[in-house]
């Protein structure tokens, strides 16, 4: 009986650093769409905790669940590592639901899931992948247009002379971050895009924070994937689906 006694003892030494290592939490998040439409059968909601801190690479994830869709909103408990969370970090949600291979609903905004206090729910509202496809197709496209940007990485633009974005149609853009002036070319296809990580442009002196909002927009958009259309806004997305940058078409 000793022996048995000393044996549990070494057993719950070797297992209590191992739980208290794994400081597991959860984030409770409620997830709806705007389109007043009925989902397909056997849709599933994907739903990631990323780790969004680092400008020059994709987005890491740290968490996520699959779910079969019940009702809408769908509620859910992200679990997670605390651990993993550093204090100066920067973190988002990412939310889609998919029909088979194919996402029909995502996340177009950053939601971030450490802004509410721990015992709220946080809301995630998707919007449809496919809306552009009810704009009559001459709105469809995003060549031809000046854009102006009005929030970038979550937060909204600062100033009142924002960047601006105009493709052409042959692929070419050309791109005012606030101060200079850059061209170049990109990749554009079934709403995938990708924009060179260099790019040809002015290098005038600015004012320290112009020049920070500007670089933001120069490091943002090479890790730009996919993008969005809604009417006369544009979202630019990462390749985990998180916004990245929105646009709204500047009047003539």
């Amino acid at each position: 009986m000793r022996y048995a006694l000393q044996n549990l003892s070494f057993l719950f030494c070797l297992i209590m650093p191992l739980n208290q290592a794994y400081a597991q939490t959860t984030i409770d998040v409620a997830v709806s769409y705007r389109e007043r439409i009925a989902l397909p059968p056997l849709a599933e909601l994907h739903l990631e905790l990323l780790d969004v801190s680092r400008t020059d690479t994709a987005a890491k994830p740290l968490s996520s669940l699959r779910r079969r869709i019940t009702g809408v909103p769908m509620q859910v408990e992200l679990h997670y590592d605390a651990d993993l969370i550093a204090p100066e970090g920067v973190y988002a949600l990412a939310a889609s639901i998919w029909s088979g291979d194919s996402p029909i609903f995502r996340s177009t905004e950053r939601y971030d899931p450490f802004s509410h206090s721990e015992d709220a729910t946080l809301e995630m509202m998707l919007s449809a992948v496919d809306e552009a496809a009810t704009v009559p197709p001459t709105l469809q496209h995003i060549s031809g247009v000046e854009w102006a940007i009005t929030e970038i990485l979550g937060e909204p633009w600062s100033n009142d002379d924002p960047a601006t974005l105009i493709i052409d149609d042959e692929s070419n853009f050309e791109l005012f971050g606030g101060c200079n002036r850059f061209i170049g070319q990109l990749l554009q296809i079934d709403g995938e895009i990708s924009f060179p990580a260099n790019f040809a442009g002015t290098m005038m002196a600015c004012p320290d924070e112009t020049e920070r909002l500007e670089r933001s927009v120069l490091d943002a958009l090479p890790r730009a994937a996919s993008y969005v259309r809604y009417r006369t806004g544009l979202v630019l997305m990462d390749a985990s689906g998180i916004a990245l940058m929105h646009f709204t078409v500047r009047p003539e």
